[in-house]
């Protein structure tokens, strides 16, 4: 999907991407995370890639818009936005075919769910002209349904929930991924040489789909390529 980015740098992700492959409803306030996704990456996206992989990567997937291209990319944008000089686009169509069976198989899904919960915070807690105050939700399940505000004990199960059974098998995932296809991700800094377990991160939880079986060379390092380029 091509869309601009609001942000002024270059990202990996965009808002309608979070939100297309984030446990949330599609109804939420794009602003609402979009300010999350700087935050997100650096600490996150960064901290799995590699700063020279994660910088490939997000200057391949963004293009600034000049006189040359600005017709091709406001065509593909859409009628929605009006694109000027300078504008950035990200598009996941930009990367190589390679680079695009890594975002598309996990590294999307992995920094939505990084976005999200960075953002969580917000969502409870939140600055206006008022000063610091707590977010209330709308509706009320006296009335017969709708929703309601958690309490911090809930928010804090919450998050912890989300980087033990979600992010950290999905970072893990992203590691064992690029490892299976090292010679295809040349940028990748983080050790690919299988330990004597075969497993490429330390186990955090249970239940991860089988990516922490215990068999020789789990990881893959160093097989062929698999991708056509």
């Amino acid at each position: 999907m091509y869309r601009p980015n609001n942000l002024k740098r270059i990202t990996l992700i965009s808002t309608e991407e979070v939100i297309y492959h984030a446990p949330t409803k599609h109804t939420i306030d794009p602003r609402s995370i979009e300010q999350s996704i700087i935050i997100a990456e650096e600490r996150f996206a960064v901290q799995v890639l590699g700063y020279p992989f994660y910088l490939a990567l997000a200057s391949e997937k963004n293009r600034t818009v000049d006189a040359a291209n600005k017709i091709d990319l406001q065509a593909k944008v859409g009628g929605a936005y009006t694109l000027n000089d300078g504008d950035l686009v990200n598009a996941s169509e930009f990367l190589s075919v390679k680079n695009k069976a890594l975002w598309d198989h996990i590294l999307w899904k992995f920094i939505a769910e990084c976005v999200m919960l960075t953002a969580a915070p917000e969502g409870f807690v939140q600055f206006g002209t008022e000063g610091v105050f707590h977010q209330q939700a709308t509706s009320s399940p006296m009335g017969g349904g709708g929703v309601v505000t958690p309490e911090l004990r809930s928010m804090k199960w919450a998050m912890d929930k989300k980087m033990f059974d979600r992010i950290d098998p999905l970072k893990a995932a992203v590691h064992n991924f690029v490892c299976r296809f090292k010679s295809d991700y040349p940028l990748y800094e983080n050790p690919c040489d299988c330990d004597q377990n075969g497993t490429p991160y330390k186990r955090r939880t249970d239940v991860a789909l089988g990516i922490y079986d215990d068999e020789p060379n789990k990881c893959g390092c160093n097989e062929e390529t698999h991708w056509n380029t």
